[in-house]
């Protein structure tokens, strides 16, 4: 309990997290973006944007986890949900807290559109970097990276340059420096690489949360369209 509470006491309100939410009768979890609420510790809320939640559909039986980004690390929260208070809102009460490191990438919306990836080199080579730019799809993305199809593989933990067009409204593009997570051949001159975001700004991050916002209500629309 003490960890928890000195947790909470690091949290600002209104701090955007992202929760696995448990649903009826869906095996995996929905993941959403929302927003930090204090409470009486170890109870704290999450607030969704309008439209996001399904709360009639909320499994209350099953824990969820949240995930919460501080400047040097990403911590996992396991919660019951003890209420559904209104339609944008739920009650939890944390039981049990994790580090991960590794896990900013976990939260991601589905999300197609496209996206370049150039390498970063010496100023005094910048001739050569026209040669090494690679245009490709988005499959998913969050608010701390994504995952890209390309027709040619690129190292592990190579520095690259990120050029992405976002999906919604009037398709704005975002530059952003990162590194490549992971690298995986799906098929003949396909590959699915994960890019992590080392440095961005507020605004593009914020015009990618709003994204993500955006097309999880679109998920969730077409979700309750499929059930009924």
């Amino acid at each position: 309990m003490p960890l928890l509470n000195s947790l909470f006491l690091n949290i600002k309100e209104g701090k955007a997290v992202r929760a696995a939410i448990p649903f009826i009768g869906v095996g995996e979890k929905e993941r959403l973006h929302c927003f930090y609420g204090k409470a009486e510790p170890p109870a704290f809320n999450l607030s969704f944007p309008f439209g996001t939640l399904s709360t009639d559909q909320v499994d209350t039986s099953r824990t969820c986890m949240v995930i919460i980004d501080f400047a040097d690390q990403t911590v996992a929260i396991s919660a019951d949900i003890s209420k559904i208070k209104d339609d944008q809102t739920l009650e939890l009460i944390a039981h049990e807290t994790f580090n991960h490191s590794q896990s900013r990438g976990f939260f991601r919306v589905d999300a197609n559109t496209k996206v370049s990836a150039s390498i970063v080199i010496p100023e005094d080579m910048a001739e050569e970097r026209a040669n090494w730019i690679l245009s490709g799809d988005t499959l998913d993305l969050s608010g701390s990276g994504l995952l890209c199809s390309f027709s040619e593989p690129i190292e592990i933990a190579k520095k690259v340059h990120i050029e992405l067009t976002l999906p919604i409204r009037d398709m704005e593009e975002i530059s952003a420096l990162g590194h490549v997570v992971r690298c995986r051949k799906v098929g003949e001159n396909f590959y699915h690489v994960a890019l992590h975001f080392d440095s961005i700004d507020s605004e593009s991050q914020d015009k990618i949360m709003a994204c993500c916002f955006e097309l999880q209500r679109r998920h969730l629309r077409m979700r309750v369209q499929v059930r009924n």
